[in-house]
């Protein structure tokens, strides 16, 4: 870790507006158009399926029941051309009808969402996995500058929002709109008037929702926000458990924990009395179409009498019938536009993710490197962190530091804790790019270099050792995952770490817990120096490799890290004289510039800091 790594101000994007987020889906959604296509072809031949009972109770009603034969077309469909006459026979005739239209629709409709709800889980299966990639391959600038629960309450929650919306919402949304619009059609192709007045509350329900959008939309992006909250807390609180206990600070951290869970309560306790209070005055205002219908659809039938073209009792159940077509898709889309204003606010948040500029781009020319002597370079190299203080840039850490490393030999950084020894390892590795001066491998600025070949010739050993939850031989050979068992035992050989693995009860396959957790910062640290073992590195980076573990493994890791040291480029941090003294050479930094150099013994006999840190080190040893 970076001695002084100021926090890295958020990166700023502009705002997203929800038709610019569905536009950016529209568009991410183009390599499924043909089954997207597909599917909605489907929908729109079922969904007239749907319509078609209220025509036969239509039918049923005036020219079966009360034989005013007002639908010749379907006396003509339901008869065969005159084939099947008499009241009954009409009536199976019209049933079974009804019978094999319903199955049809039904099968049709069952295959366009089998086919729209895999293309939303394959388009978020791909959805999910560019995030994961985005954040992977950002800057730690970047990493170090946001929250680590807020990015999982984006990478999971937002993104699971998300696709609630476009498996559960879109063909809602789609087939709705279909059916609304194909009934709308059929009413006023039936009775113009009496469909005009049943219509006429819809379009006060539509503004309804137009003014309810604007008043929910900024309360749904609080509330992700504040759920941002709740997931850094609780991911902080799960990290820091041991400082927590230690210090007694249960009762604080569970008053801190309340404090966030409340605010996003707050927020969602908005949403939920906004959405009380348009729902039902939505429902209210849309069953006037109800009333209307029967009010006016009945004086109509009072007044005209039965002629044609009169509104008659079988028109009446059908547009009875339809109107839950009208009326239905309204409650549904006023539900379904819920979903849409917190999807909404979740893809504006991912999109923020996707959105944020790589702070460390390959070169438009950068070319991979092969084989590496292992000779580096800081040329003049000024540095600072990304991000603000008080408004200002943050203070370079490094001034004008200028180090050359010869292949092969190894390099010691000595220097007081925060005189920016871990920021030039930083710099070494391309986690960042200085501010002045040039890093170089090879005589190659190291920006030329694309990253991922880069460090394919590095390995890290830090002062605190991560482990992932998996067994010891998945950790060994992380960056070599296909290296044969034999490689893996000669690693952890040479890293002194074969005897105490062979004593665990299942050996290589032991299970080390999240970070470790079941093994002793020794066992831990060889465990790592065996994973640089495996990877075979040109240039090796120690940083403070010693420091955390117990007195009676430092001499077994000592041992192992001057054999991993052995032929490689080695670069050091550590305030342990044995390690010191093996380097070739020595750095003092002190406040960011470089104030002593050269061999131990030299220095040694100098009046600096380094010869008062070695007799210090060594009466303290």
């Amino acid at each position: 870790m970076p001695e002084t790594c100021p926090v890295p101000s958020a990166h700023k994007t502009h705002s997203t507006t929800g038709k610019q987020v569905f536009r950016r889906l529209l568009r991410m959604l183009r390599p499924f158009r043909t089954k997207i296509l597909l599917g909605l072809l489907l929908l729109i031949v079922s969904s007239p399926c749907e319509l078609f009972p209220a025509m036969v109770w239509r039918f049923v009603t005036d020219d079966i029941v009360l034989q005013s034969h007002t639908s010749p077309w379907l006396l003509g469909l339901f008869g065969f051309s005159g084939r099947i006459t008499g009241r009954l026979g009409l009536l199976v005739s019209s049933t079974c009808w009804l019978l094999v239209i319903y199955l049809i629709g039904e099968v049709l409709g069952t295959l366009e969402s089998w086919i729209l709800n895999r293309v939303a889980q394959k388009f978020m299966l791909t959805f999910r996995n560019q995030v994961y990639h985005k954040l992977q391959s950002q800057s730690l600038g970047y990493l170090q500058g946001q929250r680590t629960g807020d990015l999982m309450s984006r990478a999971m929650g937002d993104v699971e929002e998300l696709q609630s919306f476009i498996v559960n919402g879109i063909d809602v949304i789609v087939g709705e709109a279909l059916m609304w619009l194909a009934t709308v059609a059929i009413v006023m192709w039936m009775d113009w008037r009496v469909a005009s007045v049943s219509l006429a509350p819809m379009f006060i329900v539509y503004f309804l929702l137009r003014r309810f959008n604007a008043k929910i939309a900024p309360i749904y992006k609080a509330a992700r926000e504040r759920l941002g909250d709740v997931s850094t807390r609780l991911q902080e609180n799960l990290s820091g458990v041991i400082v927590i206990k230690i210090f007694g600070r249960e009762k604080y951290e569970a008053r801190r924990f309340a404090q966030a869970t409340e605010a996003y309560y707050d927020e969602q306790v908005k949403a939920i009395n906004a959405r009380h209070l348009f729902f039902p005055f939505s429902r209210v205002v849309g069953f006037f179409s109800n009333v209307f219908m029967i009010g006016v659809g009945g004086y109509f039938m009072i007044h005209d009498g039965v002629r044609a073209g009169s509104f008659t009792p079988g028109k009446l159940v059908a547009f009875r019938a339809y109107w839950w077509r009208l009326f239905g898709p309204i409650q549904t889309l006023a539900r379904v536009n819920d979903m849409v204003q917190r999807a909404t606010a979740a893809g504006r948040r991912i999109f923020e993710v996707l959105d944020a500029p790589d702070e460390l781009p390959d070169d438009a020319d950068a070319r991979p490197i092969e084989n590496v002597r292992g000779e580096m370079e800081l040329r003049n190299v000024s540095f600072r962190y990304p991000g603000e203080i008080s408004g200002k840039p943050s203070p370079l850490v490094l001034h004008g530091v200028s180090i050359h490393i010869q292949p092969g030999r190894t390099v010691a950084l000595c220097g007081p804790s925060g005189s920016g020894k871990s920021s030039i390892l930083n710099l070494l590795l391309r986690f960042y790019d200085p501010v002045a001066g040039e890093v170089t491998l090879d005589g190659q600025d190291l920006r030329s270099i694309t990253c991922e070949s880069l460090r394919q010739h590095f390995a890290l050993v830090q002062q605190e050792t991560f482990l992932f939850n998996d067994s010891i031989l998945d950790n060994i050979r992380y960056g070599q995952t296909e290296a044969t068992m034999e490689q893996v035992i000669l690693a952890a050989t040479a890293a002194n770490a074969h005897e105490f693995i062979s004593a665990l009860p299942g050996g290589y396959e032991t299970k080390v817990g999240e970070r470790g957790v079941r093994l002793s910062g020794g066992q831990k640290q060889r465990i790592s120096i065996a994973r640089a073992f495996l990877a075979n590195p040109q240039v090796l980076l120690l940083d403070e490799p010693t420091s955390s573990v117990e007195p009676d493994s430092e001499a077994a890791i000592i041992a192992a890290l001057d054999r991993l040291m052995t032929g490689r480029t080695t670069v050091l941090t550590s305030h342990r004289p044995s390690l010191i003294n093996q380097a070739d050479m020595v750095y003092v930094i002190e406040g960011g510039r470089v104030t002593e150099q050269g061999k131990s013994e030299e220095l040694r006999l100098n009046d600096g800091w380094f010869a008062r840190f070695m007799l210090s080190a060594e009466t303290f040893v």
